[in-house]
């Protein structure tokens, strides 16, 4: 029986980062191909065509070795040979072709990059235009237009001008699902706009529970702000997540943690989310990214408190995972 490899998410994904076209989630790591012109965007169907049919040979490519998505299965015959008569379509699509953002966090892993500038005024990618890449994709009919997700990732889409002509874009073709990451310090008119035409996603990293802290974080004194738009985003009919990011040394404490699920519990959010700063290079010792034992007794306090508040304590597999082991690359 001969060994073939299998990978979802290169059958699913199309990641448009600053300088190329990623085929999963593994940003700078991952297949890739440079940026195309518009006129040749099937270039980036050929190339995810050859990684697939190079795994269904049992061959690996160099950037997936080690990858926890790719799959090992057993058969006499190609998995995929019925994909190869038509070209896959993408149905999550990552836009992540930007950087600029209004403000410069300081676990912001783009700090080290690109050093970032904070950007306050709506302008162009400092990359390319992904808009006409879009409206060439769809002409292709390369886009699940029925089962398609958009995330805004990158910088923040409040400083980007294609954010609202893509989301028309996503919206006229019938978009499934639009989850946007913004910092909430600008409102953002066009989420009130879609809410009721597709299920919108709205993460905000707060990071804080006061407006002290928030400027440590973020570098920008803007708490007030993202208050404000926050208690205008909870009456929308969306799923809005509050995103809390533990910084050693500077809101990983309890009472911090506090102050920020009872903000939660007094605007009316009921969904949360606890992640871990991953740019602390304090932490990291010959390679390896150990998780203070302290830690582990904040997690327990996250999910104990937000309980009691009938607030949602997510935690993603991958941190769940890297506590587990006690390090990042343990």
């Amino acid at each position: 029986m001969k060994k073939r490899y299998f990978c979802k998410r290169l059958n699913e994904t199309l990641n448009f980062d600053a300088l190329k076209v990623f085929y999963c989630c593994a940003t700078r790591t991952g297949p890739s191909i440079d940026v195309p012109e518009p006129k040749n965007v099937k270039d980036i169907i050929k190339k995810r065509n050859s990684i697939i049919k190079m795994l269904d040979k049992g061959k690996i490519p160099e950037e997936c070795k080690d990858c926890f998505d790719l799959r090992e299965k057993e058969n006499s015959k190609p998995l995929f040979l019925s994909y190869f008569d038509k070209m896959p379509k993408a149905n999550l699509i990552i836009v992540k072709h930007f950087k600029q953002c209004d403000c410069s966090c300081i676990y912001c892993c783009e700090q080290y990059l690109s050093k970032r500038k904070i950007v306050l005024k709506s302008k162009k990618s400092d990359y390319y235009d992904l808009f006409p890449i879009i409206e060439e994709l769809y002409k292709q009919d390369i886009i699940d237009k029925k089962e398609l997700d958009v995330h805004f990732q990158g910088g923040n889409v409040s400083v980007l001008d294609e954010f609202e002509p893509l989301v028309d874009i996503f919206i006229k073709n019938g978009v499934k699902r639009i989850e946007i990451a913004t910092n909430g310090i600008k409102y953002l008119p066009k989420i009130a706009q879609i809410a009721n035409k597709t299920f919108v996603d709205v993460n905000i990293s707060i990071d804080s529970g006061s407006r002290e802290t928030f400027k440590k974080i973020k570098t920008v004194d803007k708490f007030d702000d993202v208050i404000e738009n926050l208690k205008q985003y909870v009456k929308l009919p969306i799923l809005l997540r509050l995103k809390y990011i533990l910084v050693r040394g500077v809101n990983d404490n309890i009472e911090e943690l506090t102050k920020y699920i009872e903000l939660m519990h007094k605007i009316g959010i009921t969904n949360s989310e606890l992640m871990i700063d991953q740019c602390d290079n304090e932490f990291i010792s010959e390679g390896e990214f150990k998780i203070p034992d302290y830690y582990y007794d904040l997690f327990k306090f996250y999910k104990d408190k937000c309980k009691e508040y009938n607030i949602q304590a997510n935690i993603w597999e991958y941190i769940k995972e890297i506590l587990d082991k006690g390090s990042f690359f343990k």
